[in-house]
């Protein structure tokens, strides 16, 4: 999913006014964590010049329209739909994040010892 696709995700979801360039950085910001979990050099912002691949592939890469719409509601002040939103988010995101370790932990070696 590239940042362009992310919002006109989110947009479908949440018909909003804020800017492009605004809900791309909201993307960014939610790149720079994943990239902190796949321990991979943080994204730079460099949209809309560069409409850069997000580093969470499908079918997890759902998370970047769930975050994008929670702070919709978020800026929209519709607490109870953002309340609703990040819950649904972080249940996208937790389930991400441990498909990314189960996918991309260290093989065992059979050197680790129990004590």
């Amino acid at each position: 999913m590239t940042v362009r696709e992310a919002i006109a995700a989110a947009d479908l979801l949440r018909p909003n006014t804020l800017t492009d360039e605004l809900k791309a950085r909201f993307v960014y910001e939610l790149d720079c964590d994943i990239a902190e979990l796949q321990d991979v050099e943080q994204p730079s912002f460099v949209w809309p010049e560069e409409d850069a691949e997000l580093l969470m592939p499908a079918p997890h890469d759902n998370i970047y329209p769930l975050y994008l719409a929670a702070k919709i509601d978020y800026y929209n002040q519709e607490s109870a739909l953002y309340a609703n939103d990040m819950a649904i988010y972080n249940s996208a995101y937790e389930e991400a994040r441990r498909w990314w370790r189960r996918h991309n932990r260290p093989a065992y070696t059979g050197n680790w010892r129990v004590m």
